[in-house]
Parts: structure tokens; C-alpha cells; sequence
């Protein structure tokens, strides 16, 4: 099988693991889910955000106050586009994005597979260290593909 049948599908989030200078830290600062998918044709999409966040005042985001929406859109994260392979890497080429610095950028995540529980192998996408204000940021997620989660995970 190769990488590119292996990735197709939908994947939920199991752990997402951020270090800044070398200190594990909690992303949006609380418990994370998380969806991502890639189809055949290339088509990508991923949406993580943190499970806890408070509802808003209002029947849409744009009718809540500004500092609820802030909140919202703090814990959130949603970027789709294409994607391909190179080497050990899938590239995320954005083209719509909650993070608009995002938008026409190639997103690199290198790829490892690992086994689980169930007989299966969890995805775990890597993102090149970066440095922001003077600190060194990583992030680790860890997928398991929907067709090998129970159902009672869910």
C-alpha cells in the first residue's frame, strides 16, 4: 500500500503533543479534538479545537461580543487546500484558513506511522521546529484513521 492510499480517508485526533523550548505545554491551553481528512483527488481539510470552549451569546458568531468571539476563534483552528506527498513528508498547500498568515503557504508535516491497540497504524504528523518571539515551538499529532476508531471513542 502506498503512502498516498494509506493517508486517504478521515482521521480523528488521539493527542496532539506542543513543546516550546522544550516544555510540554497544553495546545489552546486545555483537552483538543480534532478532525482531518485527504480524499483521492487531492483535496485536504483539518479542524482542531479545544473541546471546553465556552458558547457564545448569540445565534451566530458575528452576533456575540467581540471578546466571546475572540475566545471562540482562540481555540479553534481550520485550514483546507490540497495536498501531495514528498518523501517522508505530506505537504498541505492552504488555500482557505481561520489563520489568514496561512493562506498560500505550504504547510510541511513529516509522517510516521505507528501501530495501535486495535491492529492498525496512528498517523503522527510532525511540523518543523519553529521560532516565534525568541522561543522554539514543535508540534506532534497523533491521527488514528475513523475506520480503525471504536466506536465508543467517538
Amino acid at each position: 500500500m502506498t503512502a498516498e492510499s494509506k493517508l486517504v480517508g478521515t482521521w480523528r485526533l488521539v493527542e496532539w503533543t506542543a513543546t516550546i523550548d522544550g516544555n510540554e505545554v497544553t495546545p489552546f491551553g486545555g483537552p483538543t479534538t480534532g478532525l482531518l481528512t485527504y480524499t483521492e483527488e487531492g483535496r485536504m481539510w483539518g479542524t482542531l479545537m479545544r473541546v471546553d470552549r465556552p458558547v457564545v451569546d448569540g445565534d451566530t458568531l458575528a452576533a456575540a461580543p467581540e471578546e466571546e468571539r475572540a475566545a471562540a476563534a482562540a481555540g479553534y483552528l481550520n485550514y483546507a487546500g490540497t495536498w501531495h506527498i514528498e518523501g517522508d513528508e505530506v505537504i498541505h498547500e492552504v488555500e482557505v484558513s481561520l489563520l489568514p498568515n496561512w493562506i498560500g503557504t505550504s504547510q510541511r508535516r513529516k509522517m510516521q506511522w505507528v501501530e495501535n491497540d486495535m491492529g492498525g497504524s496512528d498517523l503522527i504528523l510532525s511540523a518543523s521546529s519553529t521560532t516565534r518571539h525568541g522561543a522554539v515551538a514543535s508540534n506532534r499529532l497523533r491521527w488514528r484513521h475513523l475506520v480503525d476508531w471504536k466506536s465508543d471513542q467517538a
